[in-house]
């Protein structure tokens, strides 16, 4: 009976956590939709978005006198070009990224995609184009369990192994092991191939497994006819390392961005892409990446510099809600302002 009671006590956190989950989705989307397809050819994509900020002022407040996260800011990135936003942490680097998305709009200002203002384009097209990868990411949970669902009284509920936790970039190929293991290695994620089970493993315990004491051969499960001997999964199961998480993450960006054929991704954007890699894999990330030049607008928002902002067509230095700098390596360390003392101080660690 205590097992029993137990089994219903995880049964009914998994219906709540479904039920918050439905009350998300209807909640209204403070986003304004805009009305002109984006692109209006699939083609304008080919080289890149161009993105540009006019006189850009946000803040995260409503209040009568808000604290701006970006002030007056301006500046253009081409098409098909590289782009890095440095600066400390909290200087709005992140913003920028948030705003290009439409996750929020402007206060003041605007900004133009291709030339045209991104509150005309539909939302749905805008995120299309673009592919992100954000500081805070979700590793997904699990594989195949039994688990009530509120539109049925008993169903099979798939949950991801750690192959379809990267096939979720492109839900239309999920489960493309091909596509899958390419954008694996785009994402540096080789290490997954090292594991017992691979792109099987379970990124945590399976559900079911805590109500495997059912007799051998009981067919039945809350009132319904059950076939168990599809249930006995590999329960192979391990933690991951901060890196291994973030490899897995990219690797489902790319899934949507470079993988799928039937993406049209134009830009890629990389909020600290490599906060939690290590110097080597952040090398072979960046080496990747710069191989997309040309085809891809690329922006990076990070406070390590590292070797990216030397092959980088555009730096921004922000600090304070401010764009301070713009240029490439050569003419900020020229120059010798902000950009310039900030390197510097970050290169004294390796000398």
């Amino acid at each position: 009976m205590r097992s029993l009671g137990a089994q219903v006590e995880g049964i009914s956190t998994q219906v709540d956590k479904v039920r918050r989950f439905y009350e998300l989705l209807e909640l209204p989307n403070k986003i304004e939709d805009g009305h002109i397809p984006f692109p209006e050819n699939q083609m304008d994509l080919s080289q890149g978005i161009s993105v540009e900020f006019k006189n850009v002022s946000f803040s995260y407040s409503d209040s009568d006198k808000p604290e701006l996260a970006l002030k007056n800011t301006s500046f253009k990135i081409e098409q098909g070009q590289l782009c890095v936003i440095v600066g400390e942490n909290g200087s709005g680097k992140s913003t920028i990224l948030n705003l290009i998305t439409r996750i929020y709009d402007v206060t003041e200002g605007e900004i133009l995609l291709n030339g045209l203002d991104i509150r005309t384009l539909k939302l749905a097209d805008v995120r299309k184009a673009i592919a992100v990868l954000f500081q805070e990411y979700s590793i997904f949970p699990l594989t195949v369990s039994l688990l009530p669902s509120l539109a049925r009284p008993l169903s099979l509920t798939y949950y991801m192994k750690l192959g379809q936790n990267i096939g979720y970039g492109d839900p239309q190929h999920a489960e493309d092991m091909d596509k899958i293991e390419q954008a694996a290695k785009l994402g540096g994620a080789e290490f997954i191939s090292t594991l017992p089970c691979k792109f099987d493993h379970f990124v945590q315990r399976p559900v079911w497994e805590y109500s495997s004491a059912d007799p051998t051969g009981n067919s039945v499960f809350a009132g319904k006819e059950v076939d168990f001997s599809k249930l006995k999964l590999n329960d192979q199961m391990r933690d991951f390392s901060g890196g291994q998480k973030q490899r897995i993450a990219l690797s489902r960006t790319f899934m949507k961005s470079l993988v799928s054929p039937s993406s049209n991704v134009g830009m890629l954007l990389f909020d600290e892409p490599s906060a939690s890699l290590d110097p080597k894999a952040e090398h072979d990330l960046f080496t990747r990446l710069r191989e997309l030049r040309g085809s891809k607008t690329m922006i990076f928002s990070s406070h390590r510099f590292g070797k990216l902002t030397r092959h980088a067509d555009l730096i921004l230095y922000i600090d304070k809600g401010e764009v301070l700098e713009a240029g490439n390596h050569v003419n900020l360390m020229k120059k010798n302002g902000e950009y310039a003392k900030f390197w510097n101080l970050q290169a004294q660690d390796f000398l």
